[in-house]
This record gives C-alpha cells, sequence and structure tokens, in this order.
C-alpha cells in the first residue's frame, strides 16, 4: 500500500507507547524475540519516533530509539536511510509482515519488529479498516460500538467544543482597552465572524472592526446601518476593487453581504448601547432574546444561524464575561445552557455520521458532533477516542 494514502502514524506510536500488543508474541522479521522494557519518549521534534527505548533483542538488551511505520519501504521513502539522525535507532516497527532490512546512514542494518501478528483481533481487524477507508473506520462496524460508548465520546467532544470557543474569543480581546470594552469588541467581532461563515468571515470581521471604531460618533442603528453599507464597497463601481473582497458566490439570499453587513450593525448599536452591568446580572437566555430583537433589518439573522451562533459565539462570550468578572454565576449559567442547547446544525455537516447505524436523535442537534467530526473523525485521531477504545476491547 502507497505511502502517500492519507493516513497518518500517531495511531502506531499509541499501539507502541501503551504497548497493546501480545509481549509473548514479539519477534523480529529474523525471528529473534523482542522483549519490551521501556518503549520511549515520543519525540516531538525531528527525528526518530521515540527516544531513549530500552528492549531486549535476543540475548542482548539495546538502549536508543525507535521508528515506526505502517510499510517496511517507508523507512527508505522517508529518507531515514542517508539520515544520520536515525543512526541510534535500534529497533524498526512496522505493521505490515516484511523481510526487508532497513539501513542507518552508517550502513549498518536494523532489526524490524511486524506488530501484526502480536495484536488482538478487533484492534487488528480496526487497522486494517482504517487504512482502507480514509473517511470513518468506525462505519463498518459499529455492530462492535455500543450507544453508550458514543454518547461518552460525544460528551467529551461536546465540552472540548466549548472549551475550544471560549479559547477562540482570546483572538479578539483587545487588552489596551479597559475589560468592559474589550469584551464588548470581542463579543461584536466575533457575533460578526459567526454571521460571515462560510464565504465572508475575514471581511465581516474587519466590517465590526471599523464599526466598533464608528460607535462614538453615531447617533443611531439606522445611521450605522447606513455607514456600513458605505464603508463595505458594495455600493462601489463595479470596476473599483473592494478591500473587503467580499464573496456572492455560493450565498443564499439571505446570507448575502448587504444583508450580513446590516445585521451586524444592528447587533453592535445593541452590544454598545446596553449598560454594562445588564450582561453582568441579567438571565443569559434572556439577552439573547433582547440581542436578536435589536436586528431590524429584513431578511432577519434566521433560525439555523440564530442556533449556531448562540452555542458558538454567544454562550462561549457569556462564559468569557464570567471568567473576566469572576461571576459563577454567569459560567454556570452559560455551561448548563450549552450543555442543553438544541442547535439547528445543517444536515451537510454530519453526512459522516448519517453512514452508520447509530440513533440520528444522539448526534443531531448537539454541537459536539462538529468537533468530534473536524478533531477526532476528518484527522483520525482514533487513539483518543472512546469508540475507538471500547471498540478494541471487545
Amino acid at each position: 500500500m502507497s505511502s502517500a494514502l492519507p493516513y497518518h502514524e500517531a495511531l502506531l506510536h499509541w499501539i507502541w507507547e501503551q504497548r497493546q500488543f501480545n509481549p509473548q508474541s514479539l519477534r523480529t522479521n529474523e525471528g529473534q524475540p523482542v522483549e519490551v522494557h521501556n518503549p520511549g519518549q515520543e519525540n516531538s521534534s525531528d527525528g526518530p519516533d521515540f527516544k531513549a527505548a530500552e528492549l531486549s533483542i535476543g540475548n542482548l538488551r539495546w538502549y536508543g530509539d525507535i521508528e515506526i511505520h505502517w510499510s517496511p519501504g517507508d523507512w527508505r521513502a522517508h529518507g531515514h536511510h542517508t539520515d544520520p539522525n536515525f543512526n541510534n535507532v535500534v529497533l524498526h516497527v512496522v505493521y505490515e509482515e516484511t523481510e526487508q532490512q532497513p539501513e542507518r546512514a552508517s550502513g549498518s542494518a536494523i532489526p524490524t519488529l511486524c506488530l501484526k501478528p502480536g495484536l488482538s483481533q478487533p484492534l487488528h481487524s480496526f487497522l486494517d479498516r482504517y487504512r482502507s477507508d480514509p473517511e470513518l473506520p468506525c462505519a463498518g462496524s459499529l455492530d462492535f460500538i455500543s450507544e453508550e460508548a458514543f454518547a461518552q465520546q460525544l460528551q467529551k467532544a461536546h465540552k472540548e467544543y466549548f472549551e475550544q470557543k471560549v479559547e477562540d474569543l482570546l483572538e479578539y480581546y483587545d487588552p489596551n482597552l479597559p475589560p468592559s470594552e474589550a469584551w464588548k469588541k470581542m463579543f461584536g467581532i466575533a457575533m460578526a465572524d459567526g454571521l460571515g461563515i462560510a464565504h465572508n468571515r475575514s471581511p465581516m470581521r474587519k466590517m465590526a472592526q471599523l464599526l466598533t471604531d464608528e460607535l462614538s460618533v453615531t447617533t443611531s442603528s439606522k445611521a450605522l446601518r447606513s455607514r456600513a453599507l458605505l464603508l463595505s464597497d458594495l455600493r462601489s463601481p463595479a470596476e473599483k476593487k473592494s478591500d473587503f473582497n467580499w464573496k456572492h458566490k455560493g450565498c443564499r439570499p439571505g446570507n448575502h453581504p448587504k444583508n450580513r453587513i446590516q445585521q451586524i450593525a444592528d447587533i453592535l448599536w445593541h452590544i454598545h448601547q446596553q449598560p454594562f452591568k445588564n450582561w453582568l446580572t441579567s438571565d443569559i437566555k434572556e439577552r439573547w432574546d433582547r440581542l436578536l430583537k435589536a436586528v431590524t433589518v429584513k431578511p432577519s439573522v434566521g433560525n439555523e444561524r440564530a442556533s449556531i451562533l448562540f452555542g458558538t459565539v454567544f454562550l462561549p462570550a457569556m462564559y468569557s464575561l464570567g471568567n473576566l468578572f469572576h461571576s459563577a454565576n454567569l459560567k454556570t449559567q452559560s455551561w448548563r445552557q450549552w450543555n442543553h442547547h438544541q442547535a439547528a446544525i445543517p444536515g451537510s455537516l454530519l453526512k459522516k455520521l448519517k453512514n452508520t447505524d447509530l440513533p440520528p436523535s444522539l448526534y443531531r442537534k448537539k454541537l459536539g458532533a462538529i468537533y468530534q467530526l473536524r478533531n477526532y473523525c476528518r484527522p483520525r485521531n482514533c487513539q483518543q477516542c472512546k469508540v475507538f477504545k471500547n471498540e478494541i476491547s471487545s
């Protein structure tokens, strides 16, 4: 199998580090027994995958590095045979059966260990699917996967997604402003970013930055909308190049830049006109309803987009506000709302899960499902997933 296929070796690294193999079955390609005393420390920089390993091969004890590949030919394909950084490798670990003997840059041969014979049948079967199916390795074997394991993993992903969204907001936080003003600006830019999905996130953030600077000299939301349209270049002659680079192709009518620009103007006006104590003391859901009602232009934000924004922008922003002003109440409200929020997630984002036999009710309206696909399934981080661990222990 070609090493150009879209899979990486992190899963094999996990198997090696966690010793997910039968220690009695380990043999080099020359038949010598291998005993792993210490798998080594995973190397996050250039060079071999694991450093400072300790193992016995035959009657000799070895201290050195470990390099791991799916296929024996990857040693040469990756240029290790000419790289002196790999001269301290004492064992080449591969998944496939092999009779090949890799060589160091110094010309000396390296013992090779094939993991496949030492793996449990569930793990062996999973790895074969993992290599043949770059989409969703679990999809073809859900008879091994309990709904409980998936629900636990999804809850884990749901929590991690919220934490990520809270962290992402810091990109828009300006520490040079007073905390209350910095939070309002951060929140406004994040709302603009969410309204710009999927084609106009960057120009919408730029627009929010500009409009925030205009708020002190603007007298009404209507005036701010007019100013936004003027700044946007949308009314410019066709031959004039826009500084915003708005994208219209593929936008549904309700998602057209002209509509979203006016909506963010109304939202920014509302955010900055509210007494700041209201953000700190009011009920979170009530605050959100008032924010949506402040958008007076038609068409409105839309139920689907509002549902997504409530979960991915508003609740993380309110949690951040609780962090900023040490309000346990705001943080508790935000987290509780996040856990119970049922988002109107576009079906296209969850189509991989639809290819499984899992009940859609488990994931259809849970924002963590998006994070699960983006951060576990798509990059194939199976070794960190409860579903995978449940399957291989079946």
